[in-house]
């Protein structure tokens, strides 16, 4: 009998005689059935494939408005692996230090022969004591500055601020990169990096760490433009950015942690510049745009797997449950417990589809979309009840008359 008779009617009377006819149903009645069943499971899914919010439980409260699958991939990913330092990329902060002070810095920094240095410092104020900064930024050729982009009058196509004096002002700048994240509200989580910008010129801006990448590993960043993505997932998970405080170089076990690896220097503690991630806990940009060079340097790029393969996967998985919902009603081989049966296999399905999810995430770096599978899932078994239900109604109404 189909989960609502089950439920809500005893094993006599109105709908036993429902169920008995239904027992002699024709091969494409049952046909029709497991066709509407799926249609409706796949139309209430699509409305909520944009924001799947029936997983927010799972994650941080402030990350509620703006969910996507891969932050539980990521998530559970954190805390699961064993992660390794970087081999690559550190990240050093400069929090509460003047222009003067970010010199000394920088030419502390030099001494250990970083291979590149991101300065992800944005002075948009002119003063008295830049001339020295401004004369190392210009004559050290493994330096990247930072700019910031903005949409050309156009909306599609990009130009460069000119807020910072040193875009003004710097007469050689060897190397530059944007460092502009796609946030568009302060509860919007970064997964992705723009690798570069087009100009209206037909002209590229490049993205701090696509300019990084192109001092390390020319073959590297030479690859991510070839992939020609207009925005690349960032991976978080695979290791882990050494973190050093400005006040920590002075030991020099500690700053020997740069020797031969890029060096990105930006503030870690400004609320101002501190973004959602998919992550645990909230990240500073320049922790973000560390991830990101990593994510270049490795060339493990974490690729997103169609759309139809998602919805084909969801809806066979959504067949397959339709179908045994139907068998197990219409043969009443199980009885009672198929409301129990049914709700078992559909929460093992969920587990399952997140599991493989993370598997296929975390050791192959394939994104794998479960939403609209796990949604028709949950929406498929209702609506077969409804289905079913309704079509022993029209069955019995029809036999009245």
């Amino acid at each position: 009998m189909c989960n609502f008779c089950c439920t809500f009617a005893p094993r006599n009377g109105i709908l036993m005689k429902m169920h008995y006819d239904i027992n002699n149903m024709k091969w494409w009645h049952a046909a029709v059935i497991v066709f509407l069943s799926v249609a409706v499971a796949a139309l209430f899914s699509s409305f909520l494939n944009s924001d799947f919010s029936s997983m927010e439980m799972f994650v941080p409260f402030q990350k509620k408005v703006d969910f996507q699958m891969t932050d539980i991939y990521n998530m559970m990913a954190e805390e699961q692996s064993e992660r390794e330092m970087s081999e690559n990329v550190v990240v050093v902060g400069i929090d509460n230090l003047n222009r003067e002070q970010v010199l000394t810095l920088i030419d502390t920094i030099l001494l250990y022969e970083p291979i590149a240095i991101g300065l992800d410092i944005y002075f948009s104020i002119d003063k008295a004591d830049n001339t020295a900064l401004m004369h190392t930024v210009e004559n050290t050729p493994n330096m990247v500055n930072i700019i910031m982009v903005e949409h050309d009058k156009d909306r599609i196509h990009y130009i460069p601020d000119t807020l910072s004096f040193f875009y003004r002002s710097l007469t050689t700048v060897p190397h530059s990169g944007f460092a502009n994240l796609d946030v568009a509200h302060s509860w919007t989580v970064v997964r992705t990096f723009l690798p570069y910008v087009c100009t209206s010129a037909g002209d590229t801006i490049p993205n701090i760490a696509l300019e990084l990448a192109k001092i390390v590993d020319p073959e590297k960043a030479q690859e991510a433009v070839r992939r020609g993505r207009s925005e690349e997932i960032i991976d978080f998970t695979h290791s882990v950015i050494d973190t050093i405080s400005a006040e920590r170089l002075a030991n020099p076990d500690v700053a020997k942690r740069m020797r031969g690896k890029v060096v990105l220097i930006g503030v870690l503690k400004d609320p101002k510049d501190t973004y959602l991630t998919p992550l645990s806990e909230p990240a500073p940009g320049v922790l973000i745009h560390a991830y990101a060079t990593q994510t270049i340097l490795q060339g493990q790029y974490i690729e997103t797997r169609p759309e139809w393969i998602n919805w084909t996967v969801a809806v066979c998985l959504c067949l397959i449950l339709i179908c045994f919902l139907l068998w197990a009603n219409v043969s009443e081989k199980m009885g009672y417990a198929i409301n129990l049966t049914t709700r078992v296999l559909m929460f093992a399905s969920l587990f399952i589809l997140v599991y493989i999810g993370c598997l296929t995430f975390a050791q192959n770096h394939i994104y794998a979309d479960y939403t609209p599978a796990i949604t028709m899932l949950v929406f498929g078994m209702f609506a077969f009840d409804i289905v079913y239900a309704g079509y022993g109604l029209c069955r019995q109404l029809v036999q009245k008359k």
